[in-house]
């Protein structure tokens, strides 16, 4: 798998989840609010499903409406419509160049808001309900409304994902990292006509937007508001070499290949002429309906086979 298709599938995420919002309005305002701060911060993230887990430190700043993460050999600049991925002098920048307007799903509502603490700050507890369950809990700083602490739960209530603050200041202060001022290469992603073969609508989350990928694959990206994956569809070829190495799970007998990491799943697998990453954010319970509505796998000589028969 190149860079570039790389640095894509990490764009796919950092441009497509919102941090949380909720039908509650107050919350929906608070939550935008929340991108305007400036702030500088240490965290940890870590995910975990099954025997598999992962887990990053990171510094974040945010300035000027963007946010610089660094992680160990990887710098990030993130805006509402670029991703920029550098190490040292070196970044290369995506843009998009447009996308859908945002709206959440109504299986969302807001629970009760408690009033708590955090890192020596006045901050809120706040429960997101998917159906009546909790699927997210959120401690928010009241002061600059930036989330402190994030868990997100599986279908059984355990947490599958954890992001929390360690270290927090408003405002960027003096020597913390600063924004790059030339990206060097830089593309742009154009929208495109969404491939027949993927759904509209999967698992309750609606294709919002689709992208001309680098690299000829087709770019279908998915939401619900809350969470969000994309799926990447390209001409079967090899199996991208992260993969190679990657956990196998099945589905009605079918497999797959996974990775998980502190912020995202990653799923592989090929139909008999298609082949599919899906990255994104979304817990192990959606993954599973989702993939049930997506293009099953198939092995191609099975597909060669059909043609053999029909053509000749």
């Amino acid at each position: 798998m190149r860079r570039r298709f790389l640095v894509v599938l990490i764009a796919t995420t950092a441009l497509g989840l919102p941090v949380v919002a909720a039908a509650d309005e107050s919350l929906e305002e608070l939550m935008e609010n929340a991108g305007a701060g400036e702030f500088h911060a240490v965290g940890i993230v870590m995910c975990a499903w099954g025997d598999q887990s992962a887990a990053a430190t990171y510094e974040v700043v945010r300035s000027r409406g963007m946010s610089m993460v660094h992680v160990p050999g990887r710098d990030l600049v993130l805006s509402r419509s670029l991703v920029a991925v550098g190490s040292g002098a070196d970044w290369y920048a995506l843009e998009v160049a447009e996308w859908s307007s945002w709206t959440l799903s109504e299986r969302y509502t807001l629970g009760d808001a408690v009033a708590t603490s955090r890192l020596g700050r006045a901050a809120t507890a706040v429960t997101v309900l998917e159906d009546g369950r909790p699927r997210a809990r959120l401690v928010i700083d009241d002061e600059s409304t930036i989330p402190l602490v994030t868990e997100i739960l599986d279908g059984e209530g355990r947490v599958f994902r954890l992001a929390s603050l360690v270290e927090f200041e408003p405002g960027t202060g003096e020597g913390h990292p600063e924004m790059p001022q030339d990206f060097g290469r830089r593309s742009v992603m154009e929208r495109a006509t969404a491939t027949a073969r993927l759904p509209e609508t999967a698992a309750g989350y609606r294709r919002a937007d689709s992208y001309e990928a680098p690299g000829g694959a087709l770019q279908s990206y998915y939401t619900d508001g809350l969470f969000s994956f994309s799926v990447f569809e390209s001409r079967r070829g090899p199996m991208p070499n992260e993969f190679t190495q990657a956990s196998e799970f099945e589905i009605d007998g079918e497999a797959y290949r996974r990775l998980v990491t502190p912020t995202n799943i990653w799923v592989h697998w090929s139909s008999p002429d298609r082949s599919y990453v899906l990255v994104g954010d979304l817990p192990p319970d959606h993954l599973l309906a989702v993939l049930a509505d997506l293009p099953e796998p198939g092995d191609r000589a099975i597909f060669v086979q059909l043609w053999r028969r029909l053509f000749g």
